[in-house]
């Protein structure tokens, strides 16, 4: 997309008239800040300069921005403004130049676009670097490029690679895998194989193409395939299967059984099952091939509730698939049958019955049938599942009678390693990238710059992103290094005036404060402020527009536009009203709250419906039907706790109203 100079000012003047997101902790020098100010505005005289082609204003602007950090992306802006010409001298000096870094590998990309799609091979072969590409797009012109002028053996090897995937490939690769077929390298197998990966994804146009270059016989079972996947039923019929095959077709006939059983599974386990146990002994199945039939059975069966056929298969079979043997203890707590609870944990591998989750409900199993003063087994299971710092260790130790185990160790950073990590040339472009409101060249400087670091770079970078006021890059960072314990990098008090300003307004009418609301966008967010989710939920808090258009209408709070919930402000605003209206719906229960928030108040109301008000809050809460939404909850509450914890106060995990609650 192209932008005028007068488009090109206007952004400009939106990102330097933009407040900064927070303010770091020791200002700038008085100087330093007007000399980034200065250096701001000759970055945008020099994209203006770019547009109108004014060669020798540009030439000046870099001359004075010699040190400035993003001096690369004025050069690279200026070279691909003209990259339709080709300029190689320049191209070759910026690669130069750039060699290893995010905007040089970028350049990369755009030159072998150019190259590619003007059919520039030789030139192709040149700039490509194997390690660095991953787009099959270009590993489809590389392919060409090779065959044509290259390692005609090595293209074709690269050729198999992306031919044997079960979705349409990129329009770059038609011309490249022609080549291939017309020289001979498409066998039957390799025909049947993306054949039945296409089947497998679905994309059943391109297996019927896939099939129109397969022989006769080869068709007719690429369309059996076909056909058994639209109607599995057919599996059913025995004697078609089970009978005379062609000669040297048992492993596609092995194939279309096993896929048609999964298919089958889908719609009637228990019909899948019995097909399972007559195909099985006339196929060889191997050990892999079985257990992935009895787990898709598992999986089926508990997806349609038929859970005295999911016991059988996992007694009988001898099934110990950790997700069915979860799956079976939850709906054993929804019957509040406790004997069943404490047998399918005892089930569970051991790496998994040593979890704070299964701790906990083993000790509560054993308390229901024995009784509290009585269940002396059930008190070592409780402390350790104490010692964690989660929703499952604050549930034990508030069984105990203990105080929460936070566990909160700063990580070992020095602030002159965090000094030395600022210095470095793509921390700044990232800083400086950030500061001029260019996120997502920002995320990429910063992403590439992370990858590959070690342990203690992680660390120091995470305290480095913290200063800056980038808290979803500090918590990426710390979860990077795989360092859970500094809770100040981990659960940043992000955005604190704003929070504190909306849960003071808003906290004293209802069950919300600022801890709930931090534990929400932290959830929700990491708390990247522009942050998009794939179903349109824009923001810290994730609100979908459609939600946030209805709750400023209520709350009086001004909102024109989707973009608006980009602002933090806008959207911490809209986020805690609408969450202050479930905790409104929910007679202030913030766990409902909270999976309301995550699957919407209908379906939280047809679980309460469905439960008829008999189940304890920790059991509806663990068998709560979206294991996404179950997750979300836990979280929630427990991010609660801690944001309690590092604003210097002490919460309870839960409150009377809603430890008291039967749901």
């Amino acid at each position: 997309m192209s932008i005028d100079a007068k488009g090109i000012a206007l952004l400009f003047s939106l990102f330097l008239l933009s407040p900064p997101l927070s303010t770091p902790p020791a200002q700038a020098a008085e100087g330093e800040a007007e000399q980034a100010v200065a250096q701001r505005d000759k970055l945008q005289a020099a994209r203006l300069a770019i547009a109108r082609g004014d060669q020798a204003s540009l030439v000046k602007l870099k001359r004075e921005l010699k040190d400035y950090p993003l001096l690369p992306y004025i050069d690279y802006w200026a070279i691909t403004r003209k990259l339709s010409r080709l300029p190689y001298e320049e191209i070759d000096e910026f690669l130069a130049d750039n060699q290893d870094t995010a905007v040089g590998d970028w350049m990369r990309v755009r030159v072998l676009r150019e190259l590619g799609s003007r059919e520039r091979f030789r030139a192709y072969l040149k700039y490509y670097r194997p390690e660095k590409i991953t787009r099959s797009s270009l590993r489809c012109h590389y392919a060409n490029a090779l065959a044509r002028h290259g390692d005609k053996q090595e293209a074709y090897q690269l050729v198999e690679e992306l031919w044997l995937v079960g979705s349409s490939q990129a329009e770059e690769c038609d011309a490249v895998f022609a080549r291939w077929m017309k020289d001979g390298k498409l066998t039957r197998e390799l025909a049947w194989r993306r054949h039945y990966l296409a089947v497998e994804s679905g994309n059943l146009d391109l297996a019927t193409y896939i099939a129109g270059k397969m022989d006769g016989t080869h068709e007719r079972m690429a369309k059996l395939l076909r056909s058994v996947h639209r109607d599995p039923d057919q599996l059913l019929d025995y004697s078609r299967f089970i009978g005379e095959k062609p000669q040297n077709h048992e492993q596609e006939y092995r194939s279309i059984v096993l896929h048609g059983l999964h298919r089958l599974a889908r719609k009637d386990a228990a019909s899948a099952e019995q097909a399972w146990q007559r195909y099985q002994a006339s196929y060889l199945f191997g050990d892999s091939e079985r257990d992935e039939i009895l787990r898709d059975l598992a999986y089926q069966y508990a997806r349609q509730d038929q859970l005295e056929s999911l016991r059988k298969l996992v007694k009988e079979q001898k099934f110990a698939d950790a997700y069915s043997i979860e799956w079976l203890a939850r709906q054993s707590l929804r019957e509040l049958d406790w004997e069943q609870v404490a047998f399918w944990i005892d089930r569970l591998p051991e790496k998994e019955q040593q979890q704070d989750r299964w701790l906990y409900w083993k000790a509560r199993s054993l308390e229901e049938l024995y009784g509290k003063g009585r269940a002396d087994s059930a008190v070592p299971l409780y402390r350790k599942a104490a010692e964690e710092r989660s929703y499952y260790g604050f549930l034990a130790a508030d069984t105990l009678g203990q105080k929460y185990s936070f566990v909160d160790r700063p990580a070992p950073v020095t602030p002159k390693q965090v000094e030395q990590m600022a210095a470095r040339p793509a921390m700044q472009r990232a800083r400086e990238l950030q500061a001029i409101g260019e996120l997502y060249h920002a995320r990429r400087e910063w992403n590439y710059a992370t990858k590959g670091m070690s342990h203690e770079e992680l660390l120091t970078a995470g305290k480095l992103a913290s200063s800056w006021g980038w808290y979803h890059k500090s918590i990426q960072s710390v979860l990077a290094a795989d360092y859970l314990d500094d809770l100040e990098l981990r659960f940043p008090l992000a955005f604190a005036d704003i929070v504190d300003d909306v849960g003071k307004r808003m906290g004293k009418k209802s069950a919300l404060d600022p801890y709930l609301i931090y534990a929400v966008a932290r959830q929700e967010s990491h708390f990247s402020h522009d942050a998009k989710s794939h179903a349109g939920a824009l923001g810290l808090m994730q609100l979908l527009p459609s939600t946030a258009r209805a709750t400023a209408r209520r709350a009086g709070v001004r909102y024109r536009r989707s973009w608006d919930l980009l602002s933090p402000s806008t959207n911490i605003a809209l986020g805690s009203f609408y969450l202050n209206s479930l905790l409104n719906r929910f007679d202030n229960n913030r766990f409902l709250a909270a999976a309301a928030y995550n699957a919407g108040p209908t379906r939280v109301a047809g679980w309460l419906k469905e439960t008829k008000n008999q189940l304890p809050y920790d059991v509806w809460i663990e068998t709560i039907p979206y294991s996404e939404t179950r997750r979300y909850v836990q979280n929630v509450l427990a991010y609660t706790v801690i944001y309690a914890y590092r604003s210097g106060t002490t919460l309870p995990l839960l409150r009377e109203n809603e430890a008291a609650s039967k749901l």
